[in-house]
């Protein structure tokens, strides 16, 4: 029996057989390379194979691949503490499970035990995930419909509507909601909007949940957009320069050396920036607001929006599976052992992988370029079929005058794997964060080819 047919046939699948990544490239088994603006949906934050995360998880499985939560761990200490700095916002805690779904799980059963309610919010559009209290956040009524009789109360708010929050009310554990809603088609929410959802859930005592599976660890420029003074603003075009010792160096292989030959199935093989930046600092830098090997349970007042729990998964361990539910101290205080728990969970394989993405998301000034990229995407993918940019840093959609679906067949055949959306008509793209800027040019000069339709080059 072929692997193929060993499989339970659940997943549509690009029409790709990817064999190697290196960087924002992958290589498949007929010697094509393609940039990846898709980035296995989110969770190559630092590219394929980046050396420091493999060497990362090397080292930690040649001396401890795994122990369960029953004995502690340095690691996994190390890993909490490092992810709560990093992350800010008042979320001064964390517990690790491994993935999206389990994460925003917890923390609406968190909210449920918490309060006693058992009606939950979330918005429309919304997509949390598929276990049953996540499921029932969710929108998408085809995957709800099976399991409607067992879902829990739910109400639906409409996104960005002040008008429509009178309608979280006292009978509500928790609202859920997601920054930039990404499979929805890239729906960013205003601060307007989420300060004032965090008014109303103060005032009827609803926690309030920031669901940040794509939109945390560094993809929109900032580390979370919990706590974030920037979030709702419009984004910068010109993100501000870095002083010059802090230069950048992002890491994209030759992948041409790699043993890739032949050309696309239509157009020339793309480019690889060689230099990939500058050379690497003499020494790390880390804000000064990061550092410190211990975290402080008290702070100054915080700017932005701070929600009470947040979630995060995807790219926090660039490929292995990993979730983090993080919290705010009042959260953290009421639990008791025994209340939440994860086999997996904080296993310390996965713990040295996150450690390594942020470290290097720190010492290659990441979160800086992807700023840049976000704005050199704003800036230069308006041509061919696309009429409208939606999103920031590394969570982009294309609204596109031809369904969605066909503009991404016509890239893939120029050499560039994207996605799409619940949304027909809007193209997602979500690449590593240290996709080199000559990769945003070659898209653009592909979709400028396409014209404003893509009948011709899908004929």
């Amino acid at each position: 029996m072929s692997q193929r047919s060993a499989l339970v046939d659940t997943y549509a699948q690009f029409p790709l057989e990817v064999v190697t990544g290196r960087g924002s490239r992958l290589r498949t088994r007929d010697g094509h390379a393609y940039w990846d603006f898709y980035g296995g949906h989110a969770v190559a934050l630092l590219g394929h194979c980046h050396p420091a995360v493999t060497r990362a998880v090397s080292e930690q499985a040649a001396a401890l691949t795994f122990y369960s939560n029953v004995v502690p761990l340095e690691i996994r200490s190390r890993a909490a503490q490092r992810l709560c700095a990093f992350a800010g916002a008042g979320l001064d805690h964390v517990f690790f499970c491994n993935s999206g779904a389990e994460a925003n799980e917890n923390a609406l059963k968190l909210a449920i035990a918490r309060t006693g309610r058992t009606r939950i919010a979330s918005l429309d559009g919304g997509w949390h995930g598929r276990t049953l209290l996540a499921l029932s956040a969710t929108t998408e009524e085809k995957l709800r419909k099976p399991f409607s009789g067992v879902l829990c109360d739910a109400v639906r708010l409409r996104p960005n509507d002040l008008d429509d929050l009178h309608r979280l009310d006292d009978r509500a554990a928790a609202v859920i909601v997601e920054p930039i809603q990404s499979i929805a088609g890239i729906v960013s929410l205003t601060g307007e909007y989420l300060a004032a959802l965090r008014r109303r859930c103060d005032d009827v005592g609803a926690y309030l949940i920031f669901d940040e599976v794509q939109t945390g660890m560094g993809r929109l420029g900032r580390p979370f957009a919990a706590g974030d003074v920037h979030f709702g603003a419009p984004p910068d075009r010109n993100p501000p320069r870095k002083r010059r010792d802090e230069s950048v160096c992002i890491q994209q292989p030759d992948l041409e050396a790699d043993g890739v030959e032949g050309r696309h199935m239509a157009g020339p093989l793309p480019r690889l920036d060689k230099t990939g930046g500058t050379t690497v600092p003499p020494e790390p830098h880390r804000p000064a607001s990061r550092e410190g090997p211990t975290l402080p349970l008290t702070r100054a007042p915080l700017p932005g929006i701070c929600p009470d729990m947040a979630t995060s998964a995807k790219g926090i361990a660039n490929g292995i599976p990993m979730g983090a539910l993080l919290m705010n101290a009042r959260v953290a205080e009421a639990l008791r052992p025994g209340d939440l728990g994860s086999t997996f969970g904080g296993g310390p394989v996965a713990c040295a992988a996150m450690l390594a993405v942020i470290e290097t998301t720190e010492r290659e000034s990441l979160l800086e370029h992807a700023a840049r990229l976000g704005a050199a995407m704003r800036d230069k993918l308006s041509g061919g079929p696309v009429l409208e940019f939606r999103g920031r840093g590394c969570l982009v959609g294309l609204r596109t005058k031809p369904p969605a679906a066909s503009v991404q067949k016509a890239l893939m055949q120029r050499g560039f794997v994207t996605g799409t959306s619940a949304d027909p008509h809007v193209l997602r793209l979500m690449p590593p964060i240290n996709t080199p800027l000559d990769a945003v040019d070659e898209l653009a000069e592909a979709l400028t080819t396409l014209g404003g339709t893509v009948d011709a080059a899908l004929a």
